[in-house]
């Protein structure tokens, strides 16, 4: 036998591990539900930034979409470029700055998200269901880490 260098002796006590563990939890499930409607969940996490920065900007770029989504841009663009491929968005040249492009839901992609979005915040609210109400608590930390790393 080997000596371990964690400071816990049941891999429980960690709130990494435990954390980690409920990620993969809540990711498989919300892989199995996406994988039905043809979507991965890195898809569908930037057809959501597209849709909800869309509600609030004339031109939305990759650029945007990134930072909204915390992915990096060439991640994003191979993404785009997929569903693209997929008629689930447009991208066209930008009015105010030539060298960006603005993605678009187009409508195949509009319905998709609205099919979809319903789908995850069901899977959201029945994997938390166990929490009920300290749900709100945990969205609070959650943010309260998010905005400390700077990515809320």
């Amino acid at each position: 036998m080997i000596h371990f260098p964690s400071k816990f002796e049941d891999a429980h006590q960690s709130i990494g591990y435990l954390f980690i563990k409920v990620y993969h939890l809540w990711h498989r499930d919300m892989k199995q539900a996406l994988k039905k409607l043809d979507l991965t969940h890195p898809q569908f996490v930037i057809l959501t930034s597209l849709g909800y920065l869309s509600q609030y900007n004339q031109e939305v770029t990759q650029v945007m979409i990134a930072k909204h989504s915390d992915v990096d841009v060439m991640t994003v663009s191979t993404i785009l470029k997929n569903l693209q491929k997929g008629n689930l968005i447009s991208r066209t040249a930008s009015l105010t700055d030539t060298r960006s492009k603005v993605v678009s839901l187009t409508l195949q992609g509009k319905r998709l998200l609205d099919e979809a979005v319903p789908i995850v915040e069901s899977i959201d609210e029945s994997f938390f269901s166990t929490l009920k109400e300290q749900q709100e608590d945990l969205r609070l930390l959650l943010l309260r880490i998010a905005l400390k790393e700077g990515n809320a």
